[in-house]
Formats: C-alpha cells, sequence, structure tokens
C-alpha cells in the first residue's frame, strides 16, 4: 500500500508530544457535557425542519404552472433546488450503516455541509428574486450573473480539456462585458468594484455577505455561522480537531446531534 512505518526517532517524538497532550488535557477544567440535551435538541430540530420542508412542498404544488417573468422562473428554480436539497437531508436524518460491524453513525458532515449549500440557496433566491429593486438594478443584476457564468464555467472547462477553450469565444465575452458596462446601475458603482465584476470574480453587485445579510441574521452571526459550515464543507481543522473529544463517530452520539441540529436550525431560518 505504499505505507512505511516511522523510524524509532520519529515514534519516540510521537509519544512524547501525545504524552505532553495529556499532560495539558489533564490541567484544562472538564466540562459536563448533556448529553440527554444534545440529543433532544437535535430531536427537535429534525421536526421542526421535518414540518417547514413539508409545507414548502405544499407551497411549490400549490403554485402550479402559470405565466411568469424571467426573474420569477430563475426564482422557482431556486425554489425548486432548495426542497431537493432539503429531501437530501431528510434521507441521513437517521443514522447509516457504516460497514463497520453493526455501527450507525449520522453524517453530521453532510448534514451542515448540505445545509450550508441550503442557506446560500436561499440568499440567491432572495437576491435574485428581490421585489423591491429598481428595473435597472434587477437588469444589471441579471447582466452580471450571465457575464459570471460564462467567465467560471470557460475558465474550469479549459483548465480540465484545453480544446473547449474555442466553445468561448472572446467576442461573445466582450458582448457580455459591454451589456453589464452599460447599465446605468452599473456606472454608478465605485470603479474598483466595476472592474472586480467585469472580470467575473463575483456573482454579486456588492459582494457575497451583503446578500447574505438579506436573511436578516446581522453582521456576526452571518459571518459566524458561514465560517462555522464552511469548515464542514472544506474539511478545516474545526470539522475534526476534536473527533475523539466529541465521540463523534459513536452509535447515538450526542456530539454529532449538536452538530446537525446546529446546521438544521440555521438551515430552517434561511
Amino acid at each position: 500500500l505504499g505505507l512505511r512505518l516511522p523510524n524509532r526517532r520519529r515514534l519516540n517524538g510521537y509519544c512524547s508530544t501525545m504524552a505532553f497532550c495529556r499532560q495539558v488535557d489533564e490541567r484544562m477544567p472538564k466540562l459536563e457535557k448533556d448529553e440527554k440535551g444534545a440529543i433532544e435538541f437535535f430531536e427537535t430540530e429534525k421536526t421542526k425542519f421535518l414540518g417547514l420542508l413539508r409545507h414548502a412542498h405544499l407551497v411549490g404544488n400549490a403554485v402550479g404552472n402559470r405565466q411568469a417573468d424571467s426573474l420569477q422562473i430563475i426564482s422557482s428554480w431556486l425554489y425548486i433546488r432548495i426542497c431537493v436539497t432539503g429531501k437530501s437531508i431528510v434521507q441521513i436524518l437517521e443514522p447509516l450503516p457504516t460497514g463497520y460491524g453493526t455501527s450507525k453513525y449520522l453524517d453530521h458532515a453532510s448534514i451542515a455541509i448540505l445545509s450550508r449549500a441550503l442557506i446560500e440557496n436561499a440568499a440567491v433566491l432572495l437576491y435574485i428574486g428581490d421585489q423591491n429593486i429598481s428595473e435597472e438594478e434587477w437588469e444589471c443584476r441579471r447582466s452580471l450573473i450571465d457575464l459570471h457564468d460564462f467567465i467560471n464555467r470557460s475558465q474550469f472547462l479549459s483548465k480540465i480539456d484545453p480544446k473547449t477553450v474555442s466553445d468561448f469565444p472572446e467576442k461573445t465575452r466582450q458582448t457580455l462585458r459591454r451589456r453589464l458596462s452599460d447599465n446605468a446601475y452599473f456606472q454608478c458603482l465605485p470603479t474598483k468594484r466595476q472592474q472586480r465584476l467585469l472580470d467575473g470574480d463575483d456573482m454579486f453587485v456588492h459582494g457575497r455577505h451583503a446578500a447574505m445579510l438579506e436573511l436578516g441574521w446581522g453582521e456576526d452571526l452571518s459571518r459566524g455561522l458561514y465560517k462555522y459550515l464552511s469548515n464542514q464543507a472544506h474539511s478545516l481543522s474545526m470539522s475534526f480537531h476534536r473527533t475523539a473529544e466529541n465521540q463523534l463517530y459513536k452509535d447515538n452520539s450526542p456530539g454529532a446531534r449538536v452538530v446537525a441540529g446546529f446546521a438544521l436550525s440555521f438551515a430552517r431560518l434561511a
């Protein structure tokens, strides 16, 4: 398998480090974990999420087929996406067999990651479907989305297969950029911001965070929540550093339920 055992010097160093960590851990105050409360918290949030998702499906079915403008059509796509993502979350709300004996683990990480996707989706839906903006601002947003899609699609495809470059002619890029730069609302933006948008670096006129603030959670909470869920999505240290301490992978893990319940609570609010 290409694995190498560490030499004695490395192994001794590892053991010494672990001994030091144990000494530090022994000096730190132990927090009493409310395991029963953690399980109740998860079950409460799960019930609330399931109820809200059922209501979302009822609303979607009640709307049915009707005449709609381009704004409403895009908003409908995003609404469907929210419902589908929510349904995917439901599929993993119960611990599943792991293949490791009879153990069943709650996939808290995937619940957190899908909750992040759902929250972002809701923010984009509010951004696209905003009825309180002028026609010029809506056209600015739509032109920016078209340009951002073209540039990002061409960038990732050309890195995978250089032959796809011809699928994204420069003439089309310039046409999309010109449509955006000619927009009256766009022309009121700071020059530096205009250039960033014309380069396809952002899909949101005033940035992603400004769009997230429309969820109504305030500056600090929006940033803090996004950082936490992003750690789960990108497997950064906060997503695994306390796995053993919080016993995230054990049958009926309260720790896993806290992570999942926390993510669900904000997915539901979104």
